[in-house]
């Protein structure tokens, strides 16, 4: 009797495993994963003529990574690759917005002129008889995509029709845009300067919602330069392999370490929630400048002296001229750079310290400067 049991034991734990081997066996040149797209950027745009003119709309700048463009033209067992876009409004969490298929999507009228690989999506949201561009941006809109690609296997049923199955590819990066409530507290002359940085979607997650006119720490300064960077140079930067870091396990902090925008206040420790000044953000900003255009002349030769020159550190010397000469960073009207303070009465009153709207003003003049 136990021979019995065990002989039907095992003959029903190989049937298991055959069907486990079988459900999970891809057909011939279907690959086991996909990349993920890239979202380069998102702006808020007006139908200016036709049926529909007035009409507000979003124009993404996508990019479809070799490997995807390859497999939708070989198509293996005659599948198809689906690209499906994803919209978080107001925080309110992701639902499916749009998509369809990559080779309707990807056609040459789509094409990003000087960019590879890219296309222009567009999406249009429900019209919900409010379809006024000033009330979209009064919301905070956020996006991300994702790839699938549907195979068929097996043979056809009495109908002709095959079992179908599909692999997804890992969510994009984000993008962002729109107002809503992404400050408590702002300055007046600063608001502008948000608003353009919530459009370009260069305002980071981290800072969604804050005072603006409180300092910004290292961690914040740090998501803001990565968000930066890879707005401009169009590409998703990779965190460095091994954290040195005891302090953060935060990706943007290790993705701005391997760019070489900052260092460790030790060898150990990162100290995100330390506060930074005008020199130090000015000294950070123009290494993710040097990082996306490595080979443009920095030189700083001929550049004045600020009045408070003195106050300024050796290491700062270099990036807050060069800052200055290009007019990203200016100093208050007497010219001075208030670099840091230096009594303690100004560290009091917080003298020199950069606050997070100035922070996203100055990203802003960047992206401006770069583009």
């Amino acid at each position: 009797m136990k021979c019995k049991l065990l002989s039907f034991f095992l003959t029903f734990l190989m049937v298991v495993v055959l069907l486990q081997t079988t459900a999970f066996a891809l057909p011939d040149d279907v690959p086991s994963k996909l990349e993920a797209p890239k979202l380069l950027s998102v702006e808020l745009k007006t139908e200016e003529s036709g049926d529909h003119k007035g009409q507000p709309y979003f124009e993404f700048q996508v990019q479809i990574p070799q490997s995807i463009i390859d497999l939708d033209k070989a198509q293996p067992t005659d599948g198809f690759v689906l690209i499906d876009y994803f919209a978080n409004i107001d925080n309110q969490g992701f639902e499916k917005a749009d998509g369809g298929h990559l080779e309707t999507l990807t056609d040459t009228e789509y094409i990003v002129p000087g960019k590879t690989n890219t296309y222009y999506f567009y999406y249009y949201p429900d019209d919900e008889g409010t379809m006024e561009e000033v009330l979209i941006k009064d919301r905070q809109h956020a996006f991300k995509a994702q790839f699938f690609y549907q195979y068929y296997y097996g043979e056809p049923n009495e109908d002709g029709e095959y079992a179908w199955d599909y692999i997804e590819s890992p969510f994009s990066n984000e993008v962002s845009i729109g107002s809503g409530d992404f400050y408590s507290k702002a300055n007046e002359w600063a608001k502008p300067e948000l608003q353009k940085a919530a459009d370009l979607g260069l305002i980071p997650g981290i800072l969604n919602g804050a005072d603006m006119t409180k300092p910004i720490n290292r961690e914040e300064f740090c998501e803001l330069s990565v968000l930066l960077y890879e707005k401009v140079a169009a590409e998703t930067s990779q965190p460095v392999s091994v954290n040195p870091f005891t302090d953060t396990t935060n990706t943007q902090i290790l993705k701005a370490y391997k760019l070489g925008i900052t260092s460790g206040t030790s060898a150990t420790t990162f100290s995100p929630k330390v506060l930074i000044n005008r020199e130090q953000c000015a000294a950070m900003l123009f290494r993710a400048i040097k990082a996306i255009k490595p080979d443009e002349d920095y030189s700083i030769e001929g550049v004045k002296d600020f009045p408070d020159q003195n106050n300024i550190s050796t290491w700062a010397v270099e990036a807050t001229k060069y800052m200055s000469k290009v007019g990203i960073i200016t100093g208050d009207a007497q010219g001075n750079f208030m670099p840091k303070a230096i009594t303690t009465a100004q560290e009091a009153a917080s003298y020199g310290m950069a606050t997070r709207e100035q922070a996203i003003a100055l990203s802003v003049r960047t992206y401006e400067k770069l583009n």
